[in-house]
């Protein structure tokens, strides 16, 4: 092949430089001074597949009308890249009855990530949260902790209706007093 213009391409064959048109079937876009397979079908020349590339013989693949869409339907794909596998489009949409994600390091960047679900279940080894403000908006909350629940607060304000503590033993310090504001406070 000669020249790429756009989706136009030259090819030079026994008969000459003509221009020829990807048959939908050459699914690798052709590259200037690839050799590629084509045929004449009356006026028009047809290329049916790229055969061979100088160089590192990297390929695209893509239907010749940009316009056209693409699908893969098997009962099983799978996609295997040794360095990096990209997927770069301005909307990703994945429909899975199950969805595995399996990786070593797991980065997510966004301006606005929603989960939507009937259940989460987060299991980690060790979570930190670093945020300029966080809102929970619950109907019922039960924590559990096995260890040590420690919190460092600046000023910790608590609107309640009922509050019910129940320790073995049960600590307050504070450095300058204690205020119990109530019409009524009893102790023992």
């Amino acid at each position: 092949m000669l020249a790429i213009t756009g989706e136009r391409c030259l090819v030079q064959d026994e008969t000459g430089t003509r221009e020829a048109a990807r048959a939908i079937s050459c699914l690798i876009q052709p590259q200037a001074e690839d050799e590629v397979l084509v045929v004449a079908s009356g006026r028009r020349v047809f290329i049916l597949a790229v055969l061979t590339r100088a160089g590192l013989g990297d390929a695209t693949l893509s239907l010749p009308d940009r316009a056209a869409s693409l699908a893969i339907a098997a009962p099983s794909i799978a996609l295997s890249a040794t360095a990096r596998l990209g997927l770069e489009a301005p909307e990703v949409a994945v429909t899975s009855r199950r969805f595995h994600l399996v990786a070593d390091v797991l980065t997510q960047i966004s301006r606005l990530a929603s989960v939507v679900g009937d259940a989460l279940t987060t299991v980690v080894g060790r979570q930190s949260t670093v945020a300029q403000r966080i809102e929970v908006t619950s109907q019922e909350r039960n924590t559990a902790i096995a260890g040590i629940d420690s919190e460092r607060i600046g000023t910790h304000l608590s609107q309640t209706e009922l509050t019910t503590v129940s320790a073995a033993v049960e600590t307050h310090l504070a450095r300058d007093d204690i205020r119990l504001d109530a019409k009524r406070v009893t102790i023992g």
